[in-house]
């Protein structure tokens, strides 16, 4: 397969009004993704859907990105500030043919980016996006349509009201649930959404914090990139758990009731052994990432549970969900996708999820996420300056993790760049933390000693 140029691990990403997200680029891609839905009907009118996260630049991108579409003839429905997950289920919910959101996710808001979703609210898969850059970069570019042809745009009207009556349907068991939350809405896209779910569980005390974004301060200390600042608001209001999405709401990092992270693959594990116990975790089966910890994976089969491995990045996931059937997924990032809620990531739902939970089991979430013993994991990043080259490129490289990965006593290493950074991300795992340190930082050290004598 040929190598991506504009598309990474997740669409898009990059430092906004700097290629390829300057409006003149975001205008091409808008008019790229319109053609390549066209060419699947040429007769049909094209219907987009576009929602943003509270950056600086998502304005100036939407524009952008809305121009180009209606340019190529289609028309946009512009959802502004609203989550991921919900453009994803507007998407499905109005028969639109694709959906766009702008947003960096986790990033800074210096960066923005762009995603795309496909009829079924599902992200787009490697071929695809290539298509698609194959007509951002072809020079014979198609003529634009006029007169009656060229696209309209609409603002909707209360874009969240069928997602949100959805949400709360799914979860309508807790509505008599006296349980006690904070919420940290990263000051990014999920403050609206997530006070208009959750005020429909009145019996529920909630807390919100950082819901007053200005442009600049989403994720900025905050969110699900720092939970640690959950903690001492827990402890403060004695709330049963707390919850951090991240800036375009897919994304959650849950923390107990004692103040603790939680980390991402206790909560998968904590939710497919409920689905399973309730006869609702499809072929006994969940998708993870290769980053998740082997301990999961030890545990779950005590309750007969298979995990199925793919490549980092929620939309391989979203690919394995729909390949085996299977109906939940998860990154130990915080990603978790419940097929038969929303085919996406979706940090309030997983949020939900777990407070239904709590309720049902009547027990606290230290007490579920103890149960599941994960084996140490240590991971580092090592920045990349110029050109990543290829790790089987990198001479001595593979052997020398091969080597280091013998000392882990039945443990295992992973080293891979990551699609949205300029890092390498270099993971080892396994019984005794000090020997997966000392794996950590010699490989990363072999990586910074070649890229530095480049």
């Amino acid at each position: 397969m040929a190598k991506k140029q504009i598309f990474g691990t997740d669409g898009i990403r990059t430092t906004a009004n700097v290629y390829p997200l300057t409006p003149e680029s975001a205008v091409k891609v808008g008019k790229a993704v319109t053609r390549w839905f066209q060419k699947k009907d040429p007769a049909k009118k094209i219907e987009a859907a576009i929602g943003t996260d509270t950056r600086i630049s998502s304005e100036m991108l939407n524009a952008a990105v809305s121009a180009g579409i209606m340019s190529a003839g289609g028309n946009v429905t512009d959802l502004k500030v609203v989550s991921t997950p919900l453009v994803s289920d507007f998407v499905r919910t109005n028969k639109c043919d694709f959906g766009i959101v702008i947003s960096a996710s986790h990033n800074p808001f210096e960066d923005n980016g762009i995603k795309i979703f496909n009829s079924k609210g599902e992200k787009l898969n490697d071929e695809q996006e290539l298509e698609i850059e194959a007509i951002f970069f072809d020079e014979n570019e198609a003529q634009n349509p006029t007169g009656k042809d060229v696209g309209t745009a609409k603002i909707a009207e209360n874009p969240e009201f069928d997602y949100v009556s959805r949400i709360v349907k799914a979860f309508e068991t807790l509505k008599d649930s006296e349980i006690k939350i904070c919420i940290d809405c990263a000051n990014g896209a999920t403050a609206k959404i997530a006070k208009k779910i959750f005020s429909a569980f009145t019996k529920m005390e909630k807390f919100f914090f950082f819901t007053e974004a200005n442009g600049v301060n989403i994720n900025d200390n905050c969110g699900a990139l720092h939970p640690e600042n959950l903690a001492p608001k827990i402890l403060e209001h004695k709330c049963f758990a707390g919850f951090a999405y991240d800036g375009d709401g897919d994304r959650l990092i849950t923390v107990d009731e004692l103040g603790r992270v939680v980390d991402g693959d206790k909560i998968i594990g904590i939710i497919a052994k409920y689905l399973s116990k309730n006869g609702k975790l499809a072929y006994n089966t969940a998708a993870v990432t290769v980053m998740s910890n082997a301990g999961l994976e030890k545990h779950l089969k005590n309750y007969g549970i298979v995990l199925e491995r793919t490549d980092v990045g929620d939309r391989y996931l979203v690919e394995r969900i729909n390949e085996k059937g299977l109906s939940l997924a998860g990154e130990n990032s915080g990603h978790l996708i419940i097929k038969d809620i929303n085919p996406t990531g979706d940090g309030i739902v997983a949020s939900l999820m777990i407070l239904k939970i709590l309720a049902e089991s009547g027990r606290k979430l230290s007490e579920l996420a103890d149960e599941i013993e994960l084996f140490p994991q240590i991971q580092a990043k090592v920045k990349i300056k110029g050109e990543k080259i290829p790790i089987e490129n990198i001479p001595g490289l593979r052997e020398f993790i091969k080597s280091q990965e013998a000392l882990l006593e039945g443990g295992r290493m992973l080293v891979r760049y990551s699609g949205t950074e300029p890092v390498m991300r270099v993971m080892a795992e396994g019984p005794d933390k000090v020997k997966v340190q000392n794996a950590v930082d010699k490989v990363a050290e072999f990586v910074i000693n070649f890229y530095g004598g480049k």
